[in-house]
């Protein structure tokens, strides 16, 4: 039932695997039915069905479960009332997953849950502001890159938020200081890093500023902050963060809050800049850095695993496996002019485009579940971020299955390689 429920839309769950399922539940039936009396066919199929309807049963009541929570949250008085909320909410999802082991019906959950959380902490946010006497917040756009652009997001998904207001907007720094404190407050905001904030013109003097042309001896650059896509300068007080971040920013850009026509116009501005970039030296040394990075492949069929600290002994499936596929294929979709910004999407993508075969494709999917899976259920029994797993649990199918996911990811990696490249 878990590979039948719990899907949506073009899940990958709905690709061959669901074919096979059917395939070998009508197999199954079809043997027992063989040597079975009618009686003894119709309690199986009897039997069948009830399961069938407690399954449907049971996805009607975590509906109703979150559909009460999402009530509730939108008519919290203060953040102290969120708490409590994100807590059961949190594990409602967490025994749905127990349940389904559905990786999209799980992000799909924890988006509607970050999307209720954050709009809660923004109207809050502009309560505090009419509280204090500072007025009312500007119009603005809220745009958030990282695990939410993407429709990724889990149980502790990392976000970088940018919020966007028109130019000359009176109250917008009060505004985006309440909203930065609300958002931390609510658990959604993770270090004064990941929020940046200014006008629709600053935004593109932001963009427009990618792939400067430094003068190597310039002190005031050297300690300038780094714009998107820069390659990495010497520390410096004011630098941005490490460099992962920079294409990520731009490629899985989603708005979920605030005026459309500001939004929509920060998109296209992303998206112009990272089509126009996307040959460029700067963005080339950054594929070829992404592309190169480690896989849990170690010598002689062996896995690489933690050698120190409080995970020693285990896989780190967020550096070492989910990672490097993330940021290939949106490194290829990217460089394809595939607007997409989930990973599922972006791999049919460059399917339909011919930048991936049939095959790569499908074993690409199934590892995006796998490691999925691995991370959610390590953030469910560590209850923190992060994806890390103990080879020494798996059982033969589950080591088989994230071998052949490694492997997918090294045969991605090899294919970005010559085309990105390879080619000059």
């Amino acid at each position: 039932m878990p590979m039948l429920l719990g899907t949506k839309g073009k899940d990958i769950l709905k690709w061959r695997a669901s074919s096979e399922l059917v395939a070998a539940l009508e197999e199954s039936l079809a043997r027992q039915w063989a040597r079975s009396s009618a009686r003894e066919a119709e309690s199986l199929l009897a039997r069948f069905i009830d399961t069938l309807d407690e399954e449907l049963a049971y996805e009607e009541q975590f509906l109703r479960e979150t559909s009460a929570l999402d009530q509730a949250i939108d008519e919290a008085a203060d953040l102290e009332q969120l708490r409590p909320l994100k807590l059961r909410y949190r594990e409602v999802v967490c025994a749905h997953f127990r349940r389904r082991e559905s990786v999209l019906a799980h992000c799909d959950a924890c988006n509607r849950l970050h999307d209720r959380l954050m709009e809660r902490a923004i109207t809050l946010a502009k309560e505090r502001m009419l509280r204090l006497g500072q007025g009312e917040a500007p119009p603005h756009a809220l745009l958030v890159s990282g695990d939410r652009g993407r429709g990724e997001e889990t149980l502790f998904g990392e976000n970088r938020y940018f919020l966007l207001h028109q130019d000359e907007s009176p109250g917008s720094a009060l505004f985006s200081r309440q909203l930065a404190a609300t958002l931390a407050e609510a658990g959604l905001l993770q270090g004064e890093q990941m929020f940046w904030h200014g006008s629709a013109r600053q935004w593109q003097e932001l963009l427009g500023e990618s792939f400067p042309l430094r003068d190597p001896g310039g002190q005031r650059n050297m300690l300038a902050a780094l714009p998107p896509f820069a390659a990495p300068l010497k520390p410096g007080p004011q630098q941005m963060p490490d460099w992962a971040w920079r294409v990520e920013a731009l490629a899985d850009l989603a708005p979920v809050h605030g005026a459309a026509p500001l939004a929509s116009q920060a998109l296209d501005s992303a998206s112009a800049t990272l089509e126009r970039e996307h040959n460029r030296g700067p963005f080339l040394q950054l594929a070829r850095r992404v592309i190169g990075l480690p896989l849990a492949v170690g010598r002689f069929g062996g896995l690489r695993l933690q050698r120190n600290g409080e995970h020693r002994g285990e896989l780190n499936i967020e550096e070492l496996a989910l990672g490097p596929l993330v940021l290939t294929v949106r490194i290829l979709a990217v460089n394809a002019g595939i607007r997409a910004r989930g990973t599922v999407e972006r791999i049919k993508e460059l399917l339909e485009k011919g930048a991936l075969d049939v095959e790569l494709a499908e074993r690409l999917l199934k590892a995006f579940q796998c490691f999925m899976q691995l991370k959610i259920l390590s953030e469910i029994r560590s209850e923190e971020g992060g994806a890390f797993c103990i080879p020494e649990e798996l059982d033969e199918v589950q080591d088989a299955r994230l071998r052949a996911a490694l492997e997918a990811v090294l045969n991605l990696q090899k294919i970005a390689y010559q085309r990105m490249v390879g080619q000059g």
